[in-house]
This record gives structure tokens, sequence and C-alpha cells, in this order.
């Protein structure tokens, strides 16, 4: 990320957090008094996802913008387990360089369904990535490792789907330099999107 558009990301952070904060609020408010909230048996999701990648033992860094997915089986009102799958495209490279990232990941949710509409969600998730790059007609791709944990908050907006607010995640990959050494990149992604939910336990 250039200098000069840090500043503006970290006051759209502190933006949208506000913003968040005063939503969830009014809703813990507003349905304090309900029953505690039924259970679907499987919940799919839709999201935008902005990717902060590093570069790896380096300072310098990449920014991805692109969507994730993910399918999550209900085995009780907390526990969960679900497939994850993203597509990222870097911005800001040179004329005639294009470069995408998938992510495939799997692993528990943990969540919280006491009462009302505010569902908030901690998982730890683990499987792989892939990175593809073009120049000049010259294709190439490597596989990685790849892990993220952190979580979110989804807000019920209708008995079969919910709006996810805001999904944050650190998000670790392992693709190897051009040398072929491993390296490590200290991701970290953020997402909001659409959640729909089938079924009731």
């Amino acid at each position: 990320m250039k200098r000069e558009y840090f500043p503006r990301f970290i006051q759209f952070c502190r933006w949208y957090s506000a913003v968040l904060a005063s939503v969830c609020g009014s809703f813990g408010i507003a349905h304090a008094q309900q029953a505690p909230a039924s259970t679907p048996q499987i919940e799919a999701s839709v999201a935008y996802s902005y990717v902060r990648a590093s570069a790896g033992n380096s300072s310098g860094g990449f920014n991805l913008n692109g969507g994730s997915g993910s399918v999550a089986y209900n085995f009780t009102d907390r526990i969960s387990v679900l497939a994850d799958f993203g597509v990222y495209k870097f911005s800001g490279l040179p004329t005639g360089l294009d470069s995408t990232m998938y992510t495939y990941l799997f692993g528990p949710r943990f969540s919280l369904r006491k009462s009302g509409r505010v569902t908030p969600f901690a998982q730890v998730l683990l499987g792989g990535g892939r990175l593809n790059a073009s120049a000049g007609g010259v294709d190439a791709g490597e596989n990685g490792f790849a892990m993220a944990a952190g979580g979110g908050v989804d807000l019920g907006v209708r008995p079969h789907y919910a709006i996810r607010l805001i999904q944050a995640e650190y998000l670790l990959t392992r693709f190897p330099r051009v040398n072929g050494n491993s390296a490590a990149q200290n991701d970290a992604r953020l997402s909001a999107g659409l959640v729909f939910r089938f079924g009731s336990r």
C-alpha cells in the first residue's frame, strides 16, 4: 500500500468499526428480551474480500480485491464445520503483469447464538492456496500452505438470510520465493457479504 493511502485506510477502518459498534449495540438493546435464536442446519455465505498481503521477509506488501464463499454445517447451536474458498486479484501491479491468489480452507467455527439477531463467531481454518501470475504471454503458478484465524458478526434480517457485517482474519500463506526456499506471508483478510440459511436444528 502506498504511504499516502495508508492514513485513509486507517480512517476507513475506524469509521467502519464505529458504524458496526453502533449497529450491533442498537440491535442488542432492541432484541435483548427475545427468545434464543433458532439454529439453521446449513449456512452458505458469499462476500466481498479485501486482502492485505505481505511480500514475505520484506517491508513491502500488496492489496488484493476479490470474493470468498463458504458453506457451514451446524452440528449444534455453537459448533460448526465449514469449507471456505476465495479468489483475490492483485492491484497496482506493473503494466502487463497479472496475478491472482486462490485459497481453500477447512475447519471449525464457534458461534454465540444467545438471543436476538446478532451472531458473533470465531473460526480457525487450515488448507492451501495457489498463486498464479502471467506476463508477456508467460504463465506461472505455485501452491502453498494457508491458514486463517479470526471471527466476525452476522446480523439476521429474515429467517433464511443474514448480513455478514464484518469478518476479520489473520491469513497466513507459505508460497516459496523465486529461489525455491519456503517463505511465510503474514496477511490480513476483511470480508462482508450475505449469509443464506437452510433448515433448522
